[in-house]
């Protein structure tokens, strides 16, 4: 297969850029965009064409004709905790699909989505579970992967994200100190930065378009096991949980990264990850 020449990444922050740098490092022409022009420097020296560019109901910004004009286009924007109304992620990702439809050249689209999108009360979540959206956020993520799925006029594959680490994301910091939380025997759904770069690196090499991935470690150690540890690692205070019934727990399965991609994790369980 023919490596695609350009690529084109917006949101390129904690994610999308050490994916440009292992994308240029294998002889793609990159592009990335940001919202703040101090990183404009950062973007450059590291040899990717830099943008400003806002996502909102409208792309803003200069150059936006250009910024699109590649073969791939990967999808970072996070969904921010923040939006008042989860529509606001819903309007940000039209805007973007409007560019990619209107550029002519856009051949395929990859967009990081939330493993967040299952339902709590799924025991084994795989790629092929059937489910219905248990609140707004789920639904405005259910209904873009299909929407991008669907699309006429470019090719998608979607990869949900489980909870990220690595690089300055510590795991469990937040909880160090904390009491009454719930959810001990919960378990964890997590996936290292090099894990989700990897993933994507091989859906782009392979040129895997029509799918839907979950990004997530193999193994998920409960709640209690994880934060316990990484506090006592730390010498951090440790989080007291609240004595529950065990509830069915969200294991996020991810059986299918290795089977069609062959992909085997660099990080494969999170506890051997706690420094």
């Amino acid at each position: 297969m023919t490596p695609f020449l350009s690529i084109s990444i917006l949101g390129c922050g904690w994610l999308g850029l050490p994916l440009a740098k292992v994308l240029l490092a294998q002889g793609y022409r990159v592009k990335g965009s940001t919202t703040d022009l101090q990183k404009i420097p950062v973007l450059q020296k590291a040899g990717i064409f830099s943008f400003c560019l806002t996502a909102s109901e409208k792309i803003q910004g200069n150059h936006v004709d250009d910024f699109f004009n590649s073969d791939i286009v990967v999808i970072t924007l996070p969904f921010r905790r923040n939006f008042k109304n989860p529509q606001e992620y819903y309007n940000q990702i039209q805007s973007i699909i409007f560019e990619c439809e209107k550029s002519k050249k856009v051949q395929f689209v990859i967009f990081t989505s939330s493993t967040s999108i299952y339902p709590e009360n799924i025991a084994q979540a795989d790629e092929d579970t059937v489910f219905q959206p248990e609140h707004d956020r789920s639904k405005v993520l259910l209904t873009i992967e299909k929407e991008l799925l669907s699309n006429q006029c470019f090719n998608a594959t979607i990869v949900r994200l489980a909870g990220l680490y690595g690089s300055g994301r510590k795991i469990g910091a937040f909880l160090a100190g904390q009491k009454d939380l719930m959810g001990a025997e919960s378990s964890v759904n997590l996936v290292h930065q090099d894990d989700a770069v990897g993933l994507i690196q091989e859906i782009i090499t392979q040129n895997v378009r029509g799918e839907i991935f979950n990004a997530c470690s193999d193994n998920h150690p409960t709640r209690r096991e994880l934060y316990t540890k990484a506090a006592r690692q730390r010498g951090l205070a440790i989080p007291e949980f609240i004595a529950e019934e065990r509830n069915i727990s969200k294991v996020v399965v991810n059986d299918k990264v290795k089977r069609v991609l062959g992909y085997q994790f660099l990080h494969p369980d999170p506890m051997e990850d706690i420094d």
